[in-house]
């Protein structure tokens, strides 16, 4: 049976109330007090959680450079 919500074990989300995010760090994932996931920078006001960007593969990288 396929989940009806699909998640990576790799890819988690840190509670802002106990991890501060990266000082100066300009693009994360966030999730909105919402809900909603979203990338941008984070403020201490709209976002319950944080997580570090995954890795994309180099060459998923080269496909999209030279399209």
């Amino acid at each position: 049976m396929v989940a009806k919500y699909p998640t990576a074990e790799s890819v988690t989300l840190l509670d802002a109330k106990l991890h501060n995010p990266p000082a100066g760090a300009k693009k994360l994932l966030l999730l909105t007090n919402y809900g909603i996931l979203t990338i941008g920078t984070f403020d201490p006001d709209s976002h319950a959680a944080w997580g570090y960007l995954p890795k994309i593969p180099q060459s998923v990288k080269d496909r999209l450079r030279y399209k």
